[in-house]
């Protein structure tokens, strides 16, 4: 009797559940969660595709770039950084390809040279180039120069005043900058940019240097 109420149970419920839709336990929050996932990786993959090196055909491997440099030193640019004279370079010592080994030339008075290696994809350099030639060494909270001079935000001050290290960046023709508190030597750099690698209190104007106003001199 017990076997055949149990059947009669069973039955009942299996009836019940006809045409019934099967839920995921916890209702439809895991589901959801699961499908945003899905998304989001067809997203991430596309972009990827999508944000590949572009090289630009109209670039040739043997264009020239210039890039405007200088130090603003706590209230003014510096004026000592050691440098070549430029007349004393021959036209073929003025640019160097910009690779880990060789790195770019300095061919006039804060302005420096380079050949984008459009054959590899890498037609920008970094900042940490330029520091390279100058025989600067520059940390996020200390700059020490080539004569051994150490610039620290925690043991250097201007005028009694605090002071940090930031690097401004005009893009070509533009007169507005870009600016970075951060991972200096990774900073991209480009044709007809001009950087400035500052140590000053918080507020401070840094200005766009002079010396890039000739940059379109050594355009190439």
């Amino acid at each position: 009797m017990a076997r055949t109420s149990s059947a009669k149970k069973i039955a009942r419920l299996a009836e019940k559940g006809k045409g019934k839709k099967v839920r995921f336990q916890g209702g439809s929050v895991f589901p959801t969660i699961v499908l945003s996932v899905l998304i989001l990786g067809a997203v991430l993959i596309a972009y990827a595709r999508q944000s590949g090196t572009v090289v630009d055909a109209s670039v040739t491997a043997e264009q020239k770039f210039a890039t405007a440099f200088a130090f603003f030193n706590c209230d003014a640019l510096a004026t000592d950084l050691e440098q070549p004279d430029s007349a004393t370079l021959s036209p073929t010592d003025k640019f160097a390809a910009v690779t880990t080994e060789e790195p770019a030339a300095i061919i006039g008075d804060g302005i420096v040279g380079w050949m984008p290696q459009v054959l590899a994809g890498q037609r920008k350099a970094k900042l940490e180039t330029i520091f390279g030639l100058y025989g600067m060494t520059v940390a996020d909270d200390s700059i020490t120069l080539k004569d051994g001079t150490k610039i620290s935000e925690t043991d250097t001050q201007c005028a009694d005043k605090d002071a940090k290290i930031s690097v401004y960046v005009w893009e070509s023709g533009s007169a507005e900058s870009k600016l970075s508190i951060a991972s200096f030597g990774g900073v991209k750099i480009d044709d007809q940019m001009t950087v400035v690698l500052a140590f000053a209190p918080d507020g401070t104007d840094v200005p766009r240097p002079a010396v890039a106003d000739s940059l379109a001199d050594y355009q190439g």
